[in-house]
């Protein structure tokens, strides 16, 4: 697995042996947002190479905690900025959903309109502006989401193509499935793909 730039957010854990643990373990850096970091620490008893936020999720950060405290952007968003700012362009997202619903909510959009992915225990968001192909397994689900209502899409590789679909609303083209095991998005404005996290034992029919 290629070493990456990963920001660790503050919703739950990835679970050990998981995809976005196995990430996690072959970063080339970590970026833990707040109170990620106090996480980050119990499992491995160290902190991560960088914590960024407001801190107000934790007691006592460590001492080159990068502290931002604007009130316009959330600790995701701080840490997205902070990579940039480094010049660091391979980043992924891990531990962006659960726990709270609104945060979940909040760090799939911040992470869409950075054009982010994000990987979680169940599957992974993938960014999706011009033409984009993807690897998935027959049969896993595959939800696309697109908030701008002027998106036009075409596609392969899906049951439902998406060529004349209305996004009338950002999830009308979810809960469909891959027919193959190479998906080819094309799409006139950013969106985001997820793709199903299928077991190894599960054959997708």
């Amino acid at each position: 697995m290629k070493k990456q730039t990963v920001i660790l957010a503050d919703g739950d854990f990835p679970r050990k042996g998981g995809k976005p643990w196995q990430i996690l373990m072959s970063a080339a850096r970590v970026i833990a947002c707040d109170g990620a970091a106090a996480q980050y620490k119990r499992r491995f008893s160290r902190w991560p190479d960088y914590t960024v936020g407001d801190m107000d999720s934790l007691a006592n950060p460590p001492p080159d905690a990068i502290k931002n405290f604007s009130e316009d952007e959330n600790d995701l968003s701080k840490a997205i900025s902070f990579c940039r700012s480094q010049g660091w362009k391979d980043i992924v997202i891990v531990g962006a959903t659960g726990k709270r619903e609104d945060h979940t909510i909040a760090n799939i959009y911040i992470a869409l309109d950075a054009q982010i992915p994000v990987v979680t225990d169940r599957g992974e968001f993938r960014p999706v502006c011009g033409k984009v192909s993807l690897k998935s397994v027959k049969g896993a689900g595959v939800s696309v989401f697109a908030p701008n209502p002027a998106t036009v899409m075409s596609s392969r590789g899906l049951v439902w193509p998406l060529e004349g679909v209305k996004f009338v609303s950002s999830y009308c083209a979810a809960s469909n499935r891959a027919s193959s095991s190479r998906i080819q998005v094309t799409s006139s404005h950013p969106a985001f793909v997820f793709l199903e996290e299928v077991s190894s034992g599960r054959n997708g029919q």
